[in-house]
């Protein structure tokens, strides 16, 4: 069987992560996805919004109703930066007989030899390349030596226009974020008064 690890801030957990997630599992028939919210993102820092248990915890009651769907705290319990590679290498260690894949972002698939080790990285997993603009990215892959010595896929999804992003500064901006995240996670929001809303604002 197979696997995915998707990391990611999750600073909220939105639709779109888990219209991807389930993309993967139907498309490359997975036994299931983890979501692993990181700690501290190589080539951006720390730059978050939610506390670390608060992500843990939306991204937890986001993902609850798939049986399929499992959650880690390996890089938040690690805390330091969340390098990709010791992340994958204990995965892979976990799961010896599994094939494992790793998904990513067209952004961060355009920088992917930029991280770290990602020689020894390449060898542990075959990249789902999350297609935002499909073509651009086999233009990208084609014309680059370097996407030439890793396995990887290009995954079409549906295109989903939300991100983490815009739903914090619409929740600032007292602005609706129906249907962009869980109900679970939304009342959890709402609850705890995160991301500058008043505490149990509807």
């Amino acid at each position: 069987m197979s696997i995915a690890l998707y990391g990611g801030s999750f600073d909220p957990i939105h639709i779109g992560h888990l219209i991807t997630a389930e993309t993967a599992l139907d498309t490359y028939d997975l036994e299931k996805v983890i979501f692993i919210p990181s700690y501290i993102t190589p080539l951006k820092g720390r730059e978050l919004e939610a506390s670390d248990k608060n992500r843990f915890e939306m991204t937890k009651l986001s993902t609850k109703g798939n049986l399929k769907f499992e959650v880690s705290d390996y890089e938040i319990s690690n805390e330091g930066v969340s390098y990709s590679y010791n992340t994958v290498k204990y995965f892979s260690e976990l799961y010896k007989n599994e094939k494992i894949y790793f998904i990513i972002g067209t952004d961060r698939a355009k920088d992917l030899k930029k991280w770290y080790n990602i020689g020894e990285l390449a060898k542990l997993v075959t990249f789902i390349f999350v297609a935002r603009d499909e073509e651009d990215l086999y233009k990208v892959a084609e014309g680059d030596v370097f996407y030439k010595s890793i396995n990887y896929e290009i995954m079409k999804s549906p295109v989903i226009e939300i991100s983490s992003s815009l739903i914090r500064k619409n929740l600032k901006n007292k602005k609706s974020i129906k249907y962009m995240i869980t109900d679970e996670c939304r009342s959890y929001i709402e609850e705890l008064g995160l991301y500058g809303i008043s505490r149990n604002s509807k």
